[in-house]
C-alpha cells in the first residue's frame, strides 16, 4: 500500500455543489461506499460522491460520517469545516472479513439451527 493511498479529500465541488470524495486505496473506497457514498468509475479514476436527491443537511452529515469512519481506520481526510469532526466511529470491517468470519462460525456449527443463526 502506498502512503498516498492513505490520504482523501470529501469536499463540496464549488461548480456542480455535488459532496465529492477523492482518493484512498479500496478499504477507503468501501468505507465510504458503506456511509453511503456512490462509487464513479471513470478510464483514469474512481470517486465517490453523495446520493443525488439529498438535502444539504442529510449530505453534511453523510460526509460527517464519512470523515468520522475514515479517521478511525487511519486516514487523512481533508475536508471542508462543515464536514470536520473530531468523532471516532468505529469502522466497518472490510467484507472479506465479514465473509471469512461467518464461515469460521458456520464450520463450528454442530446443528442446523446454529449454522443458520450464524
Amino acid at each position: 500500500m502506498y502512503v498516498a493511498d492513505r490520504f482523501l479529500t470529501i469536499r463540496r465541488d464549488p461548480h456542480s455543489e455535488e459532496v465529492l470524495a477523492r482518493g484512498g486505496d479500496r478499504e477507503a473506497h468501501s468505507i465510504l461506499q458503506r456511509a453511503g457514498f456512490i462509487a464513479v468509475v471513470r478510464v483514469h479514476e474512481t470517486y465517490h460522491r453523495a446520493p443525488t436527491g439529498l438535502p444539504q443537511d442529510d449530505e453534511s452529515r453523510l460526509a460527517t460520517d464519512a470523515v468520522a469512519r475514515l479517521r478511525a481506520a487511519g486516514y487523512h481526510v481533508d475536508c471542508d469545516t462543515d464536514f470536520d469532526t473530531d468523532a471516532r466511529q468505529a469502522s466497518y470491517l472490510p467484507l472479506g472479513s465479514c465473509v471469512a468470519h461467518l464461515a469460521e462460525r458456520i464450520r463450528e456449527a454442530t446443528t442446523t439451527e446454529e449454522a443458520a443463526d450464524g
